[in-house]
């Protein structure tokens, strides 16, 4: 038995194709964009929503590693040009300013636990529990978990994480 599919995990795995489902199942996410060489990092910023700070993410990684904070076009064009030198797939996200965001467990389409992950670490703006943030339980509201069971059944996934942020009080999932 394997707990997920391939094909689920391969998309799970890209966060571009994950930003493309969510986009397509008309779930609110960070403004994504794919940048694949110099010549469009210009329109991707302005596809993001033409601001700084942006993020930069490698297409798979975990615990927060291959997530960059960046604060101006030049720093953006340098960052991509050193990860293209190691061909780095990266995508550039909309900065969204939180104190926290909730990580989700979904398992056969059912919630079996949430939790707040803090930005404790003052000098990171990642709240991954893996760079020494804390945590604490989280109870979802019940617009929370519709959101949370769409966005995990848009995965495919037996077994899935959910990330969401909840923004100028919209709910945005992340990944």
């Amino acid at each position: 038995f394997m707990i997920n599919n391939m094909e689920a995990m391969e998309q799970c795995q890209n966060k571009f194709s994950t930003s493309i489902a969510l986009q397509k199942a008309g779930i609110l996410h960070p403004r994504t964009a794919l940048v694949t060489n110099e010549e469009s990092i210009e329109l991707v910023h302005k596809k993001v929503g033409g601001k700084f700070p942006v993020v930069v993410k490698t297409i798979t990684g975990a615990e927060g590693i291959g997530v960059m904070i960046v604060d101006s076009m030049a720093s953006l064009k340098s960052v991509l040009q050193g990860l293209w030198k190691y061909d780095a797939e990266l995508i550039v996200q909309e900065y969204m300013e939180i104190d926290f965001d909730v990580r989700t467990l979904v398992l056969d389409g059912k919630i079996h636990a949430s939790v707040k992950r803090l930005k404790s670490n003052s000098d990171d703006f990642r709240t991954n529990k893996a760079l020494g943030n804390d945590t604490e339980p989280y109870i979802l509201n019940e617009k929370e978990k519709k959101l949370i069971l769409k966005a995990a059944s848009i995965s495919g996934c037996y077994y899935c994480g959910v990330d969401h942020v909840t923004v100028n009080g919209k709910y945005l999932i992340l990944e």
